[in-house]
């Protein structure tokens, strides 16, 4: 099983990338990283052997993997990680909104920038009439109301089974999936591409297709062999409802 979330995040005039994986059945925990300008800021991780052991299966893990994104999401809108980046604008400058394509250029500062406290939003309303002050609000409150705000904007979600060996010079056979957010309805018609990415050669398409009336899809392709460096297989869905994007180190 090939699973994973990557999400760019802007929060002020920064952006963050978000990657959320499941590192698998032989090391069963979540790993969700937060980069900025190509450097890691922060990561989170989420064992789930006990999952395992209670009989739970693959959408246990995935239902654990989307909370744990949305969380970390949550944590970046309300400035969770706005001291580490302080911290880190003494060194380097993270990309602007204008800047994204160059997250890897390191540029130096002569002194870092403050950056600027973010806005409360609304807080829940007591029997009083009063509202909890913003300390007084639990994590959970504050992912809620992040939950809240995005439940009405839809987005493709892509799942993918098939050979968990994926490896160089061997042949493979994936089936995919592409369903709404929103909905859980299958989205036809998406495109999904599986494109391999290395250090020594050139990026290439192994294989692409359509969803079919169900939204399902499955390719057949081989992985090709290098003699050295490292290789990424990046699968990109693009449908009627937004784009979703998964990878897996070869």
């Amino acid at each position: 099983m090939i699973t994973g979330y990557n999400t760019d995040v802007r929060h002020h005039e920064f952006v963050f990338h978000v990657q959320t994986e499941d590192k698998g059945l032989d090391n069963p925990f979540i790993e969700s990283l937060v980069y900025v300008g190509g450097q890691v800021l922060a990561a989170k991780r989420a064992g789930y052997a006990e999952l395992l052991s209670g009989g739970e299966g693959e959408r246990a893990i995935l239902d654990l993997m989307d909370r744990q994104h949305r969380t970390v999401i949550a944590a970046i809108k309300q400035g969770k990680f706005d001291s580490k980046l302080e911290a880190l604008l003494g060194a380097r400058r993270p990309p602007t909104d204008h800047e994204a394509t160059g997250a890897h250029e390191k540029i130096e500062l002569t002194a870092p920038q403050p950056i600027p406290a973010p806005p409360a939003p609304p807080a829940p309303v007591s029997a009083t009439g009063s509202r909890p002050a913003l300390s007084e609000r639990s994590l959970d409150q504050v992912i809620l109301e992040y939950l809240t705000s995005e439940a009405d904007q839809e987005q493709l979600l892509l799942t993918v089974d098939g050979d968990r060996n994926l490896s160089l010079g061997r042949a493979a056979e994936l089936a995919f999936r592409t369903t709404s957010s929103k909905t859980g309805r299958p989205v036809p018609g998406s495109r999904i591409q599986i494109r391999m990415i290395s250090t020594v050669t050139d990026p290439r398409i192994l294989a692409q297709g359509d969803t079919d009336p169900d939204g399902s899809l499955v390719l057949a392709f081989s992985v090709p062999s290098i003699d050295r460096g490292t290789a990424a297989l990046i699968i990109t869905a693009s449908g009627s409802v937004g784009r979703a994007e998964l990878k897996h180190l070869l």
